[in-house]
């Protein structure tokens, strides 16, 4: 073997190590690149989501029912997760639950969410924000009752009046003691249940009857009694949005409830389908789209919910989930600013 065969033998030999080095460290290159690649643009994976519980208050009530005509859609048209429905003590209980992280979605009323958001007693600790759904229909129309002859004809007037104002600890108190001190009415209340309240307003042992439900004791007094519904005045309703931000102002036709009622401007307190913050934006995505896409048969579920369409949920206070805000662009409905959750 002569030197200049020895030369070669070593530059192939050479070649070949060299070679390695290369692919070595052009493997070394590319790791480091996806590291650096995975650092910098991590991979935002939505959530697997197996189970759902819908706290839906007391058994038997609205929102136990519309639970229940909810999950039945859900269920059949997203049957990879499973839908649990959990009765609870109401729907403050609620709330209080999904912020300490219990339950996925609930019913909840529109002034506690807000309690939430802005981090208001009991909600001043460390918890999970709540945003909007849906609504729950029918809605609740705070509305006062009294006989078509008589001289009330206004809140104001109501100033010194006999008042029933429902149970204690029933919405219908709680929303007439908000809203008759933001208005400076001191009534004499009475605490009787609609039936009592009925009779009690027929015989005039009382002169008013609030209520938030449209109960069949007052329609079926209504055929026998003429009856008018008390309207706020503009000033009014001005000053109870400025106390009260969580009720909204709708005047409504009461002559579709109680025969021979006209319109009367009134308040709403909203009540609400609500989702935790941190429940997937495509999955509440699927919800909504798929409670719209299937409307004819919650209806027939839940009658109530004829009345359901994407835009009632913009009269509320709350603003609405991710997961909504996608659905309603997607069929070119604009969510106000105030509406969108607060980065």
């Amino acid at each position: 073997m002569n030197v200049l065969t020895c030369i070669e033998i070593w530059d192939i030999g050479l070649s070949k190590v060299l070679n390695k080095y290369v692919i070595v460290g052009i493997i070394i290159a590319l790791v480091l690149i996806a590291v650096v690649a995975y650092v910098a643009f991590p991979r935002t994976t939505t959530p697997q989501i197996t189970h759902v519980r819908f706290l839906a208050g007391v058994s038997g009530g609205g929102g136990y029912q519309f639970g229940t005509a909810l999950i039945k859609i859900w269920q059949e048209k997203i049957s990879e997760v499973t839908f649990t429905l959990e009765a609870t003590q109401g729907f403050i209980d609620n709330a209080r639950k999904m912020f300490a992280g219990v339950g996925e979605l609930g019913v909840v009323p529109a002034d506690e969410a807000l309690k939430i958001l802005g981090n208001a007693p009991p909600y001043n600790t460390s918890g999970y924000k709540v945003y909007a759904v849906l609504p729950l229909l029918p809605l609740t129309y705070f509305h006062v009752l009294v006989p078509a002859d008589s001289p009330i004809n206004s809140f104001s007037d109501l100033n010194g009046k006999r008042v029933n104002i429902l149970t204690r600890g029933s919405l219908t108190e709680k929303l007439a003691g908000q809203i008759f001190n933001v208005l400076g009415i001191n009534i004499v209340p009475t605490y009787l249940p609609h039936t009592e309240a009925a009779i009690a307003l027929s015989k005039g042992e009382i002169d008013a009857a609030a209520t938030t439900t449209f109960a069949s004791q007052y329609k079926e007094l209504a055929l026998t009694m003429k009856l008018k519904v008390l309207s706020l005045s503009n000033a009014e309703v001005d000053k109870l949005k400025r106390a009260l931000p969580y009720l909204s102002f709708k005047e409504f036709d009461f002559g579709t409830q109680y025969e021979g009622c006209g319109k009367a401007l009134v308040p709403i307190s909203w009540t609400l389908v609500v989702a935790r913050a941190d429940l997937p934006e495509d999955f509440v995505y699927r919800l909504i789209k798929t409670v719209y896409e299937n409307l004819g048969n919650l209806t027939t579920i839940y009658p109530a919910a004829k009345e359901l369409t994407p835009e009632l949920l913009l009269e509320s206070p709350l603003p609405l989930h991710p997961g909504v805000i996608r659905y309603y662009s997607e069929r070119g409905i604009r969510v106000p600013e105030e509406l969108r959750p607060k980065t």
